[in-house]
């Protein structure tokens, strides 16, 4: 999973085909956790890109995509917010999402 270490490398990361950025902090296990309980059910995917972004490090995706807990999972198609999930996840959710894409 690659890490988004700058702001201006957002906009042309959300603006792909399919994206899920995983919100998460340098100092919550959950979040290390989650992310990799995600890429190990998400390895058979291909279409989407997954990506981590430390909010404490980039502040301003924080504000912009309201991101008040942590860890959070965004995913984007094209510059569009398709699902938002935070602390608790719908795991099934998440999979019938992106086996949609992936037809």
């Amino acid at each position: 999973m690659k890490t988004i270490e700058r702001y201006d490398e957002v906009e042309a990361i959300l603006n792909k085909d399919f994206v899920m950025i995983i919100a998460k902090t340098h100092t919550c296990t959950t979040c290390q956790s989650i992310a990799q309980i995600l890429e190990n059910n998400l390895q058979h995917y291909h279409k989407i890109e997954k990506y981590n972004i430390y909010i404490d490090d980039i502040d301003m995706f924080r504000g912009e995509h309201l991101i008040f807990s942590v860890p959070t999972i965004i995913i984007f198609s094209k510059g569009k917010e398709l699902l938002r999930e935070s602390r608790y996840f719908n795991y099934a959710k998440i999979d019938r999402l992106i086996e949609m894409f992936e037809i």
